[in-house]
């Protein structure tokens, strides 16, 4: 009996020897299954080992980044309050400029009234005045003028040098040789005025600083 180029015999005929060795095909195709199976899980193992080390460094960096950039945003916020405090800063140092222009300004207008008061006392009404006292002293003593106004800056050190050793700036002496009765010397009377100007009512010109 044929069936499709097999004969009925063929098929039935099985030998012990040959299910031996089909049995131990197969068990040598189910043991390397079972190493290639072994080898990659070994394998698959050491690469999840290595992603599980990977993904905790990856962690690791990610909460380093997360601190730099708290650290980050920290440092901002005091870079910003910096800038307004020397924002504030430099907006005091704008009004205590325009304080010292200010008196700076108050200054020069003084200094420069101060030096007009100066060039102009020379023919102010008090030299009118010193001539009248002078003629009201007893036996007519020649009245003489001096004029040692200073000029410019320093009228003001000469005031303040005037003021603190004598805080005189006009003597008047006149000798009292001509008057009648005992000879009392000679008096000396000082008028205490506040810019420099020296004159003296003796008979003769008596220099500054009598």
């Amino acid at each position: 009996m044929w069936w499709k180029g097999w004969s009925f015999s063929d098929v039935m005929f099985v030998t012990k020897k040959n299910m031996a060795n089909a049995v131990s095909n197969v068990t040598k195709q189910l043991e390397n299954l079972s190493e290639t199976l072994a080898s990659t899980k070994r394998h698959l193992t050491k690469r999840l080992e290595s992603l599980d080390y990977k993904m905790e460094e990856q962690i690791g960096t990610s909460n380093l980044i997360v601190n730099e950039v708290d650290d980050m945003k920290t440092n901002l916020c005091q870079i910003g309050y910096d800038v307004d405090t020397i924002h504030q800063m430099i907006a005091g140092l704008e009004g205590k400029l325009e304080l010292l222009e200010t008196k700076q300004d108050a200054t020069n207008s003084g200094l420069f009234y101060l030096c007009q008061f100066a060039g102009g006392f020379k023919d102010g009404p008090d030299k009118e005045i010193f001539k009248e006292v002078g003629a009201k002293l007893p036996g007519r003593p020649n009245l003489t003028y001096e004029d040692r106004s200073p000029k410019g800056l320093q009228f003001l050190a000469e005031a303040k040098q005037s003021g603190t050793a004598d805080k005189s700036a006009q003597h008047v002496e006149f000798d009292l040789d001509n008057f009648p009765g005992e000879k009392l010397g000679t008096l000396k009377t000082r008028i205490h005025r506040t810019y420099p100007v020296g004159f003296s009512l003796t008979r003769g010109i008596v220099g500054w600083g009598m």
